[in-house]
């Protein structure tokens, strides 16, 4: 956990500056979260009290709401408040401040101690004046409207007012117009933007039409930006030069000291969710930082997220419809094949006789094809023919993905190995090949169409942010007749000339060990499905050895709302999000039993942990009509249920053995109360790490 010391001070400081401290021995970079102006109420003699040595003029102090959410995130997903502090400043510049003649009531210095709120904005004097400068974007840039965007810009006011606003849009509805729209009119009243995007994959398109309204009002931020650049980016929305953001997960923690709009397109995706370290979700925390703010929040998607649509229909978030594709064209047609039944002639497995004659006759006719599998790689496995012997990596326990057919990858931990001329069980050369990914089909794509040129999209052909412009640029530039990729092609891109999509294996996604491997999966590929015929006729071809799934009904009307409200009642039935709370427990040790072990003792802490928590909460006589049924027979959910530990689906990873546990609970004050007992509670192991997980994504 963080921990808080006090420090005093000659100097004029803020909450929220960041400052050079003597600590022990050393000087270390510290944050001030509260100035104290009465020493007494310190059990501490001043004498004892050690000086402020420096203050970082390099950037201003945090706002308090700033701060507020910053503390907010540290409690809520169990990170150090000092680590997070950190991501909101780039490199310091130490210089000694000017000293303020300033006395407090009791006439002695100010003391720093870790926690306040201080009305002054963060704001460079000439702000104002600069913004007025440089505010210039091209209205003549706008396009035209429909009445339903009309409608949408219109019911969504860019006010001093905390708001969610859900736009549900289908695929090619035209959203970024109105987002353009709801931009203007918070930059025209003096405000910032913040766009957030799930992934990298998503900034080309949007920032190239961004930039044709806003010409050099925007900052860019991402992984692949360097240090220098973030510094001049960060530095231009301090000064206000430039006004709208648009960035990553990351970009939540970018200084911007006038945001009045927050946007979080596509915001399904679960990108938004980071995996390690801090695991926060990028847009919940948005969400609390425009509350905190009182600004308002706009979400977009053309397939939301179980918990977000829900929140629209008991009017938590307000709901706005686009119904109809801009340019008015029609949504494709979709047709779902058999592959038992249609693969018959064609030449591969995963291609029926149907998708073939489609691909030839929307090439010749000029137009572009996009086939979508959710594996990369050649194989999923390579097992040897005589005995059976799988080739596995070596750190986890895990089936080597074989590439190019002459070497083997973990997607896990990356590690690599030639492919073995024969088994080293039986010594057998014969190798079989299981599974499908998109190398394999490129392959074989190319030898069926030599005449067309073909590009793969995948995080193993594209890992850079040229790569990605490159790719992008083939596409529109209609260099390329047949794409073939991951998840990576269904991330909103929007590409006029693509006629043709083939979901090669539909429903492969469906069946994973996760709650919400369902929802994921229809997302997909309705997502994957709304990128043909964006400027004219589309077609989709979905293939399947389970045709007769009822996802597929409603993949075929493009209708997702009767997907949610199918498949949102077993989510209340089982009490999954959006009707609970969860937390996994990560149990990640070097040795197997003694991680089982620690495991065990760690859910029958929580457990009992849990059970005190509930009689506190709940007088006796409610208590006990917990596990009673309702009037319609349905079991009620506990309060809190504490599930396991059981062993990870991917038990072993980088040499390290995974045992998860799992809490539901029906809010999230109940669900921090048992974590802080809990953690101050479990007993800390060298080769054991616990890793809190809240509102997780990731089940594996």
């Amino acid at each position: 956990g963080s921990k808080s010391f006090l420090y005093k001070s000659k100097l004029f400081l803020k909450a929220g500056q960041r400052v050079k401290v003597p600590f022990g021995s050393r000087e270390i970079t510290g944050f001030i979260l509260e100035k104290v102006e009465n020493p007494s109420s310190f059990d501490i003699p001043l004498i004892k009290i050690k000086s402020i040595l420096t203050a970082d003029e390099s950037q201003p102090p945090l706002s308090p709401e700033k701060l507020d959410w910053l503390q907010w995130l540290s409690e809520y997903y169990h990170y150090p408040l000092g680590s997070l502090l950190n991501l909101n400043f780039l490199s310091p510049s130490f210089k000694k401040p000017k000293q303020t003649k300033k006395k407090t009531k009791t006439g002695e210095s100010n003391l720093i101690n870790s926690k306040t709120t201080d009305p002054a904005e963060p704001t460079p004097a000439n702000l104002n004046s600069i913004i007025k400068k440089r505010l210039s974007f091209s209205e003549e840039a706008f396009l035209k409207l429909t009445p339903e965007q009309e409608q949408c810009v219109k019911d969504i006011p860019i006010d001093n007012s905390f708001q969610v606003h859900l736009i549900h849009g289908i695929t090619g509805s035209g959203k970024t117009e109105v987002y353009i729209r709801l931009i203007a009119q918070a930059l025209k009243k003096g405000g910032q933007a913040l766009v957030l995007l799930p992934e990298i994959f998503l900034t080309p398109q949007i920032v190239k039409r961004l930039s044709h309204v806003f010409p050099e009002q925007i900052a860019l931020w991402h992984s692949q930006i360097t240090k220098a650049t973030k510094k001049k980016e960060a530095q231009a929305l301090l000064e206000g030069s430039k006004n709208l953001l648009v960035g990553t997960r990351s970009a939540l923690f970018c200084p911007l000291p006038k945001l009045a709009l927050i946007l979080v397109d596509e915001e399904h995706d679960s990108s938004f969710k980071q995996e390690d370290s801090l695991r926060y979700q990028a847009r919940d925390s948005a969400l609390v930082l425009a509350k905190k703010k009182k600004i308002p929040v706009i979400l977009g998607s053309a397939t939301p997220d179980f918990s977000s649509y829900q929140k629209t229909l008991n009017s938590s978030y307000k709901l706005h419809e686009l119904k109809h594709r801009a340019l008015r064209q029609k949504l494709p047609e979709v047709t779902v094949i058999d592959l038992k039944e249609e693969r018959k002639k064609s030449p591969f497995f995963w291609l029926s006789d149907f998708l073939l004659e489609r691909m030839e006759k929307t090439l010749k006719e000029g137009k572009q094809v996009a086939l979508f599998l959710n594996r990369r790689g050649q194989a999923k496995t390579l097992s040897c023919a005589s005995c059976g012997y799988v080739l596995k990596c070596s750190n986890c326990d895990i089936s080597l993905t074989l590439h190019q057919n002459n070497y083997l990858i973990c997607h896990y931990c990356s590690h690599l190995e030639s492919k073995p001329h024969r088994c080293p069980e039986c010594h057998s050369d014969h190798w079989l090949e299981k599974g499908l990914g998109t190398q394999k089909v490129e392959e074989e794509i190319k030898k069926l169409f030599p005449q067309y040129k073909t590009l793969r999209a995948d995080r193993d052909s594209i890992s850079s942010q040229q790569e990605l412009l490159n790719f992008i640029e083939k596409v529109e530039n209609q260099e390329i007749q047949i794409l073939i990729g991951t998840q990576m092609l269904a991330k909103g891109l929007n590409f006029p000339s693509l006629r043709l999509v083939g979901l090669l294996l539909a429903d492969m996604d469906f069946n994973f060990p996760d709650f919400r491997a369902e929802e994921r999966g229809f997302q997909t590929l309705l997502q994957m499905a709304g990128r043909a015929g964006r400027a004219g006729l589309g077609e989709v071809i979905l293939q399947s050895f389970y045709p007769e799934h009822p996802n597929f009904q409603f993949l075929k009307s493009h209708d997702y709302k009767s997907f949610f409200l199918k498949s949102i009642q077993s989510r209340e039935t089982w009490a999954y999000p959006p009707f609970s709370k969860l937390c996994l427990l990560k149990i990640d040790s070097l040795k197997e039993k003694e991680g089982y072990a620690f495991a065990k003792e760690l859910a029958k802490t929580t457990r009992a942990l849990s059970k005190e928590i509930i009689e506190r909460h709940s007088s006796p006589s409610c208590h006990s009509r917990e596990n009673k049924k309702d009037g319609d027979g349905r079991k009620k959910i506990p309060l809190i249920q504490v599930l396991g530990p059981s062993a990870a689906p991917l038990m072993k990873i980088k040499n390290r053995y995974r045992f998860q546990i799992l809490i539901k609970t029906k809010n999230h004050q109940l669900m921090s109360r048992l974590l802080e007992k809990t953690i101050k509670k479990t007993p800390k192991k060298s080769f054991i790490q616990l890793k809190i997980d809240r509102d997780p994504y990731s089940m594996l």
